[in-house]
Parts: structure tokens; C-alpha cells; sequence
């Protein structure tokens, strides 16, 4: 079977950290836009089928807090929220995740969950392509192992392939 280049790699690094790698064929600043500018993260990133990505609000610094809400077709909501811990332009981005699966419950204003997922990503360049690096340090082993098998390479593959075609678009 032939390797692409631009697949979702997926490492597992003990029992709580995932490492996914993927290639773009696009400058590594353009990555990184795609990944804080709302106007295009919401041309790209999609949620579970049938969702868009509704509201992308943050203020992207080290401290600054972001809330991503997808929506479906019945207007049913869920999404995540968390904080930038490192925002490096155009170079990394890390941030916690913490997870909405219950609006009626959610409070803007709660403190986040100590078991919250960390992510880093950092965009390298090699040659004429970027690499990105994303780290998810999940708050357990259960949690990982979770996030695993439900198919967060595979989810992580559409949403890039959506990114892809946005890409070759504003290139």
C-alpha cells in the first residue's frame, strides 16, 4: 500500500499523550492563520457529521481564552473551550481543551476542568511543505485510550482534508 505524505500520523506515547503528525502543502504561516483566524477556521474545521462550526471566538495570547461551538441542522449545540498557554506566530500553538457536551450546563465562567486535555501544536517547514506536530496530553489513561478508539485520527483526517481544499483555494 502506497504511503501518502500528507496523512494523519498517529503515536501514542505512554498511556495519557497522542502524537499526531501531517503534512500541508502550503507555507507554514498559512497553516498556522488557518488554525487562529475564525474567518478561515470556520471555512475548514467541521465537527461531527452534519455540524458546522458555528461561533469561533478568542483572544489568542498566552492567558487568553477561546470558545469553539458547533452546530447541526437542528440547531443542537457542543463544542470546546479553553486557554492559550504558548502562542508563538507562526510557529506553535498550545492551549487546554476542555469540552461542552451539555449547554443548558455550561458556564463561560467556570474555572476549567483540572483533568482538561493539553494540546500543542507546532508548524515546522520542510522544503515547500509544513509539518504540524500536535500533542494531546489527555487528563487520563481512560480518557486517552477514549479519544483513541473513537477515531480522533480519522476525524482529524476529514477536518484536514477540508483544509487542504481550502488551502489550494487562498495559495
Amino acid at each position: 500500500m502506497k504511503s501518502e505524505k500528507n496523512e494523519v500520523k498517529m503515536e501514542l506515547r505512554g498511556e495519557t499523550e497522542v502524537v499526531f503528525t501531517r503534512y500541508f502543502s502550503a507555507p507554514r504561516e498559512l497553516v498556522f492563520d488557518c488554525h487562529t483566524k475564525p474567518e478561515l477556521m470556520k471555512r475548514w474545521l467541521i465537527g461531527p457529521e452534519g455540524m458546522v462550526l458555528e461561533t469561533c471566538e478568542q483572544n489568542l495570547k498566552v492567558g487568553g481564552k477561546y470558545l469553539y461551538l458547533y452546530m447541526d441542522t437542528k440547531g443542537n449545540k457542543s463544542g470546546v473551550y479553553g486557554t492559550f498557554k504558548e502562542v508563538v506566530v507562526p510557529e506553535k500553538l498550545a492551549n487546554t481543551e476542555n469540552y461542552i457536551m451539555d449547554m443548558s450546563t455550561f458556564d463561560p465562567n467556570a474555572p476549567e476542568d483540572p483533568a482538561a486535555t493539553f494540546e500543542s501544536r507546532t508548524f515546522t517547514t520542510e522544503g515547500d511543505k509544513t509539518l504540524m506536530t500536535h500533542l494531546c496530553r489527555y487528563g487520563s489513561a481512560e480518557v486517552c485510550k477514549m479519544m483513541v478508539e473513537s477515531g480522533a485520527a480519522e476525524g482529524m483526517a476529514e477536518c484536514y482534508l477540508e483544509l487542504d481544499n481550502l488551502l489550494l483555494k487562498i495559495t
